[in-house]
């Protein structure tokens, strides 16, 4: 059996972004749903989700948004022990596509997750790293052509070794005391100096991430091809209600 698991906390804005996404993954997949959500949340999440045959599993009420972030690495502390595979996905990624093409392809002891740049100068900015890299490192990842990947989807096969993984980023995020961004920057330190991601499972075939611009003008027709049958990550740092918006025209155009 797979999984797919999200996160919600923090901001009670983002269970509109939740149910959007869960209801367009509905249109194609019966896959299990697992949402760790915040204590003060599990209430309005539960009511929010009834439509759906989801299980929601609390947790720990996040400080901040960066707190919140972090519970998607918890997922170890849940009973999962009846899923072979497991997709994480951000609530503000909608889905157009079986996601059973997705599973299919995660046969490794890898994080399979999209590349975000394919540009490996993004090794120095703070969305992907943590300002330690030395020039070894930075040599090793330019030689390897290892890309910055994106943390607000990735899967992987239910394993002891995984489990260690998601154990040792949780004592990297313990015991750092200078800058990071959210859990992205401590994932792809880890995985990526130990060669750790498969960047082919999630591609530009299956994903999209990014802003839909969306126009009335008859002088600009919108390229729906470009965003049907993938799934489509919203990942602009904007809000949830900017997301919303956007989310909401999109599914309203090509999904309802």
């Amino acid at each position: 059996m797979n999984l797919v698991y999200y996160t919600v906390g923090f901001d009670p804005g983002y269970l509109d972004l939740l149910y959007l996404s869960i209801r367009s993954l509905r249109k194609h997949n019966t896959t299990d749903v697992m949402v760790i959500c915040d204590n003060l949340l599990v209430d309005q999440c539960v009511e929010k989700l009834k439509a759906f045959r989801v299980q929601v599993v609390p947790c720990s009420d996040s400080i901040s948004a960066m707190d919140s972030s972090m519970k998607k690495l918890q997922i170890f502390n849940y009973d999962i022990s009846n899923y072979s595979k497991i997709l994480f996905m951000d609530s503000d990624i909608l889905v157009d596509i079986d996601l059973i093409t997705i599973f299919s392809n995660i046969n490794d002891d890898k994080l399979h997750a999209p590349i975000e740049h394919r540009e490996l100068g993004f090794h120095y900015e703070k969305c992907h790293s943590l300002n330690t890299y030395t020039k070894e490192d930075i040599d090793f990842l330019v030689k390897n052509r290892i890309y910055p990947f994106c943390s607000g989807i990735f899967g992987f096969v239910n394993s002891i070794r995984m489990k260690e993984h998601f154990s040792n980023i949780h004592v990297m995020i313990q015991n750092h005391t200078s800058y990071y961004y959210y859990e992205q920057s401590f994932m792809n330190v880890y995985f990526n100096l130990r060669n750790l991601v498969n960047r082919d499972t999630i591609n530009d075939s299956n994903y999209s991430m990014g802003t839909a611009v969306f126009s009335n003008s008859p002088t600009r027709i919108w390229n729906k091809h470009k965003f049907r049958n993938k799934m489509f990550h919203f990942s602009d740092p904007r809000g949830a209600d900017a997301k919303l918006k956007e989310m909401l025209q999109w599914y309203n155009r090509f999904l309802r």
